[in-house]
């Protein structure tokens, strides 16, 4: 009879907090969708009902014209072109720089790695706008402003990347390498042919962070690209904000445009995602 009773007492628990943890997250998701559907509502808006106060969340008069004219009032295109470049190619660079990096502080014994780590820690730690002078001064030094290699280089490789694939290493057994070396392979040979392969799902996280980073980057670019030409998405909303009057439809259907390519991508791999960071700190 007691047993019985500990376990309706133990279910009871456990349905609790079931439906608990489930009340947290629906909130939380309704938290985080409220300014993207305030912004999707906007979009929609004609000019007039977007200034109405108090504001309404449906509008009268759907209005899908803003998406359309928006790509003949600035070149949208090109800044979805430079965007996509930009990121492209700082993903890549994270993938290659991040990945051996990684590698090299999990797998490889040398001195003076664990301050390495260390260092690599710290770098978490510092905020891009506290580096930012340094970071133009250097890049104007070597003639990198005003082209693409400005807006890659600097976020080619991150601190976040290599401590996501140095954990990600750490967790592979070393008798797979032990028994690589008894075969007569090089430490690149392991590294590019026995360990990456393994640490897909890491590397797939690391490739969509370092996309949705670069995608969404405001403030390099702003420091780069001087020229409309070379302005990305972000840069190139702030078009729609002038000094006395901000043309609210048209900022928003460019910021929901501006959303959609990650929302895609992320629901794309949002299953690689979740096993990437969870097996991060396994070990």
């Amino acid at each position: 009879m007691m047993q019985n009773t500990r376990r309706r007492s133990r279910r009871i628990r456990r349905h609790i907090s079931r439906w608990f943890y489930l009340a947290i997250l629906t909130m939380g998701a309704l938290v985080m969708f409220i300014p993207f559907a305030w912004s999707l509502s906007t979009s929609l808006k004609p000019l007039s009902e977007s200034l109405v106060y108090p504001p309404v969340w449906i509008p009268h008069i759907f209005d899908w014209e803003n998406y359309v004219k928006i790509w003949h009032l600035v070149p949208l295109a090109r800044w979805f072109g430079n965007s996509a470049i930009a990121a492209i190619g700082v993903t890549i660079g994270n993938l290659i720089c991040d990945s051996m990096a990684g590698y090299a502080l999990a797998r490889v014994q040398f001195r003076g790695q664990r301050l390495m780590f260390i260092g690599v820690l710290a770098m978490l730690m510092v905020p891009f706008q506290s580096v930012m002078l340094p970071v133009y001064i250097l890049l104007r030094a070597f003639g990198l402003l005003d082209n693409y290699y400005g807006l890659i280089i600097p976020l080619a490789v991150q601190a976040v990347g290599i401590f996501l694939m140095r954990q990600a290493f750490l967790n592979l057994p070393s008798d797979l390498e032990d028994a690589a070396i008894m075969d007569g392979a090089g430490r690149f040979r392991m590294f590019w042919q026995l360990s990456l392969p393994l640490v897909l799902p890491s590397l797939l996280t690391l490739a969509l962070i370092s996309f949705m980073l670069s995608w969404n980057n405001f403030l390099l670019p702003l420091l780069v690209a001087s020229r409309p030409h070379l302005w990305t998405v972000p840069l190139g909303v702030v078009m729609f904000q002038q000094e006395y009057f901000v043309n609210w439809p048209y900022l928003m259907a460019a910021a929901v445009m501006t959303t959609i390519p990650v929302a895609v991508i992320f629901l794309v791999f949002q299953k690689w995602f979740v096993r990437g960071i969870a097996t991060t700190g396994m070990r």
